[in-house]
């Protein structure tokens, strides 16, 4: 009896116990639950504040007068955080998105757009304390800084090749002129260069919409581009490069956005010179250019690309005045010389070598290309063959590395290089991935899994380098193309600052 009765008083004890833990544990379940809830809630406002900051300073680009701008900024950020802020989100209510507020004063050249957001959250299981509710807030800012771009389009031969009914270079002229949007008249500076053999520069203007004395804007440069002639890419940055060293903007951010197809195969040197250090690299002085003092141009892979073998051509002259002109013209100075009547095949007759530097003094037989000892040369470096299209391919992809070094070590304007590789449109001889984004410094060279792009990277960003470090977009076919561009446009002057 007692073995019994003392069962019983424990069968009532346990009773007791469980309903004391349940007292405990259901708040701190619903505690948890609400918690989470509140977790959530609070990170998809904190989502939809930052999505309205970065649509917001993109939208900084759009409208010809700064009020515009705001106004577009504003109505920008709004969209964008009622598309992510959905009424009745998990039971939320009161959602309350003041006008977001721009700045424009505070730093020169630069803006910022500053959003909040507050609503109140539903509690569930805590409503037994009283209360239903709770008030939740956000904030974020994006900052646009002004620019000076430089757009540089490769408009060689390659180009015209078919794709889907159009041609790749009428695609690269939608997609460039498209490009422009990003940028805001009055506050950025935008201008071109457009290079085949050739190179035309037009100098960065913030009134790059508006069309100038020749009736010309950037966009409708843009549009009169036609392609043709070889890829002069060094003396195109070179001349992208003097511009915004000639505006000398530091308040702004520099950037220089290379699109091209293919790799370099034509560079800008001195070929003969009496002034100053002279320079002879005529095979026959008593015929070629006896009357002229300098001769200058660009020698050129016509044929062959890597090969050994194939068609080489030049000089051509340097500068265009016009977007289209002078591919595939001699050098005035070139009278007596086989180049003079047909620059085809001329290098091999006129001239004993390369000069061992462009014309504006970067190497072209150093060590920076992975041509010295990698693909596609099989180990072949440039060795200053003017008669071979391989060597001059190589010295040319020296001259545009070391050309891309100088500007990225330039400590007080600091500009940035972004490359864009389209791809798959001359399968010959298709862009070089890995030297764009060496020109760019583009940060994924670190990990990467080619112990030469790791090289690069530790080169070009230890020991007090300082280098730029820009970025780097694929386009796979020119459908991609337009992606392309996007993706380099909303890294150039965007950042969301929270």
């Amino acid at each position: 009896m007692r073995v019994s009765n003392q069962r019983k008083n424990q069968k009532g004890f346990a009773v007791i116990m469980t309903a004391l833990t349940m007292l405990v544990c259901i708040p701190l379940v619903g505690l948890a639950v609400d918690v989470g809830v509140l977790y959530m809630i609070r990170g998809k406002l904190q989502q939809a504040t930052d999505a309205a900051a970065l649509a917001g300073a993109r939208a900084l680009a759009q409208g010809s007068t700064p009020g515009a701008q705001t106004s577009n900024a504003q109505a920008a950020a709004t969209k964008f955080f009622n598309a992510n802020m959905p009424t009745g989100y998990w039971g939320v209510s009161n959602i309350n998105f003041p006008t977001p507020t721009v700045d424009s004063v505070s730093t020169p050249n630069y803006r910022t757009i500053t959003t909040s957001a507050t609503l109140s959250a539903p509690l569930y299981f805590l409503r037994v304390l009283g209360q239903d509710s709770t008030l939740i807030a956000s904030a974020s800012q994006a900052g646009r800084r002004d620019v000076v771009m430089m757009l540089v389009l490769d408009r060689s031969s390659s180009m015209n090749n078919p794709f889907q009914g159009t041609t790749a270079c009428a695609v690269m002229v939608t997609d460039a002129q498209a490009f422009l949007n990003y940028f805001a008249p009055g506050r950025d500076m935008v201008g071109l260069v457009v290079f085949g053999s050739s190179v035309f520069t037009y100098a960065p203007t913030a009134t790059f919409t508006t069309a100038d004395a020749n009736g010309n804007t950037v966009s409708s440069l843009i549009g009169q581009i036609t392609c043709q002639g070889n890829t002069n890419t060094d003396e195109a940055m070179y001349q992208a490069y003097n511009q915004i060293v000639l505006t000398n903007s530091n308040s702004r951010a520099n950037v220089i956005v290379l699109m091209t197809d293919g790799r370099p195969n034509g560079f800008t040197g001195v070929y003969y010179k009496q002034s100053g250090p002279a320079v002879d690299l005529r095979k026959n002085p008593t015929t070629c250019d006896t009357a002229k003092n300098t001769l200058i141009g660009e020698v050129e892979q016509w044929a062959g690309g890597p090969l050994p073998s194939g068609t080489t051509a030049g000089l051509s002259q340097q500068i265009s005045t016009t977007v289209n002109g002078n591919d595939g013209t001699a050098p005035s100075a070139g009278a007596g010389c086989a180049m003079a009547s047909n620059i085809s095949n001329a290098p091999k007759t006129d001239f004993t070598s390369m000069p061992t530097t462009d014309i504006h003094g970067n190497s072209v037989v150093g060590t920076y290309s992975q041509y010295n000892s990698a693909a596609p040369y099989g180990g072949a470096a440039c060795g200053l063959n003017v008669s071979v299209p391989q060597q001059i391919e190589i010295c040319s992809v020296n001259a545009v590395d070391n050309m891309a070094t100088t500007i990225r070590q330039n400590a007080l304007l600091q500009p940035t290089i972004y490359t864009i590789a389209l791809e798959g449109n001359a399968p010959s001889d298709p862009p070089d991935t890995l030297l764009l984004r060496k020109m760019s410094n583009e940060p994924t060279m670190q990990n990467d899994p080619s112990t030469t792009a790791q090289n690069f990277w530790t080169a070009q960003n230890t020991n007090g380098a300082n280098q730029t470090v820009g970025y780097f977009a694929d386009a796979p076919d020119p459908g991609e193309l337009s992606a392309a561009f996007n993706s380099v446009a909303e890294r150039i002057t965007v950042r969301l600052a929270r």
